[in-house]
């Protein structure tokens, strides 16, 4: 996080102004849209596949309901604590300023920051990360969701089509498999986990997939919205050119 670059320089610099400004909430990427609620996510899943192979030693155990809605909101109540008090860590530090707003270059050095101007000998930009939209026909059409905005959600969706095949698509299908969704994953690059060593890569695909559909190699170069409001994915594998079609509800 960026505020670690702040505390170190203001510790060794202590007379030194500091002026903090993001629009969003603070925590950064991590903190508020990645690794740490889906985490928070992937463990009430892992609680479930662990009940589920209780018999493997012996124990009768069975599932009566998962609660969705309870899960998703847990998770945001969890990071929205930390997040208020990361706000009012920056609001009540006295050595620098906090800006909740949008900032712009208006000159050499200086910056319009809501109605303020400010400026500074240096200015670190650390704007984070955001979801690449991909360039498939029809997508402008239909209501989807990105590994952002999925965490606002309340309802489970009875199916859904995960474009890509990284860890975020591993992990937001090992989630939603488990809470109880129809899942279909369907990423470009031949091997599933590509950052990952091939045997990681293998066994990986082998476990989720007992759960779900990975398709590897494969495009998607079509969705459009059927009749009854589900949506339709086709996709084409790179090598063989055989064609794949999933229906989802998200």
């Amino acid at each position: 996080s960026v505020m670690n670059i702040i505390s170190a320089v203001s510790n060794a610099n202590p007379d030194l102004k500091i002026a903090v400004i993001d629009k969003d909430e603070p925590g950064g990427i991590c903190l508020t849209k990645g690794c740490i609620p889906t985490k928070i996510l992937v463990y009430p899943a892992e609680v479930i596949r662990t009940i589920q192979r209780a018999g493997i030693f012996g124990i009768d155990i069975d599932i009566k309901k998962i609660d969705f809605k309870f899960i998703m909101e847990r998770m945001r109540e969890i990071i929205g604590e930390d997040m208020s008090n990361i706000k009012n860590g920056l609001s009540q530090t006295t050595d620098l300023d906090y800006y909740q707003e949008t900032a712009e270059f208006i000159d050499n050095y200086t910056l319009k920051v809501g109605d303020k101007k400010i400026k500074g000998k240096q200015i670190l930009l650390c704007t984070g990360s955001k979801p690449t939209i991909p360039n498939i026909k029809g997508l402008d059409k239909i209501d989807y969701h990105t590994s952002d905005s999925i965490l606002q959600i309340s309802e489970l969706p009875r199916s859904i089509c995960i474009v890509g095949g990284g860890y975020i698509a591993a992990e937001y299908g090992h989630f939603f498999s488990a809470m109880g969704s129809n899942v279909s994953i369907i990423g470009r690059n031949p091997q599933f986990l590509s950052q990952e060593e091939p045997e990681v890569s293998a066994l990986g695909k082998r476990e989720l997939g007992k759960h779900m559909m990975i398709y590897t190699d494969s495009e998607v170069r079509e969705v459009e919205e059927e009749s009854d409001g589900r949506v339709k994915i086709t996709a084409v594998n790179r090598e063989t050119n055989e064609k794949v079609e999933v229906i989802a509800d998200g």
